[in-house]
């Protein structure tokens, strides 16, 4: 194989990704090209899968070259411990979730993936849903050991216990779920301010619109940067 690539970028099973002229392909331990050296990046996913980038879009290849996934992705990851595929759509909101065989099972905004409790929140078509790696729907009350839990009724949000009663009146456009930290965001009249696990609404209001995800600890709210992993109180 001397000669025949630049640098080794990954190795699995029996086969290696290569890198030549800056370009990646697939190669066996028995010198056979399976894949030429015409992607930006080759990641290995499962199986034969490889998770392919041409230019700025993401697909899914085979070690026989086929798209098996189109290159319409701006970010494709394979969650190994769930045993499925994240695919975000080019408008880097919405995220689709495939099995195994490639299927679309789910479309939304991922707002929490908990692989130790092996549940997934999404936001879709403006409702907060939990599903199991199965993709099935479960309940919030099933997983989550939360003093009050997060529901919909009129359009509104509210809260209610672990038995159904209304403990946080339905007059919010949005909201999200109790933290770790016993707090919940909540939103009215285009801003975002916080409960906490009393249902007492803070006095701080904060617009956030450039914020990805939406989180208090008191007065504190996530950064937009979500990089840095911090809590402000600034606008």
């Amino acid at each position: 194989m001397e000669n025949r690539f630049d640098d080794v970028k990954e190795i699995n099973s029996d086969n290696l990704t290569f890198i030549k002229d800056g370009k990646c392909g697939i190669i066996n331990t028995q010198q056979e090209e399976k894949v030429q050296a015409e992607y930006d990046d080759l990641k290995y996913a499962f199986g034969d899968y490889y998770i392919a980038k041409k230019g700025d879009k993401y697909g899914i290849i085979n070690t026989s070259n086929e798209t098996l996934l189109p290159f319409e992705y701006s970010k494709i990851t394979y969650r190994k411990n769930a045993g499925f595929i994240e695919a975000e759509k080019e408008d880097n909101i919405n995220t689709e979730i495939l099995n195994d065989k490639l299927e679309k099972k789910l479309e939304g905004i991922i707002t929490e993936l908990n692989e130790l409790k092996a549940y997934i929140r999404m936001r879709i078509n403006d409702e907060y849903k939990y599903y199991n790696f199965k993709f099935e729907e479960i309940k919030a009350g099933d997983i989550l050991t939360n003093t009050m839990f997060l529901d919909k009724k009129d359009g509104k949000y509210g809260y209610i216990d672990s038995i159904g009663n209304v403990v946080v009146d339905y007059i919010y456009e949005d909201a999200q779920e109790q933290n770790s930290y016993g707090y919940a965001a909540v939103k009215q009249d285009g801003k975002w301010t916080y409960i906490d696990s009393n249902g007492v609404q803070g006095t701080e209001k904060y617009e956030l619109k450039n914020n990805t995800i939406i989180d208090f600890i008191g007065r504190w709210h996530l950064a937009e940067d979500l990089n840095s992993y911090y809590y402000t109180d600034a606008e």
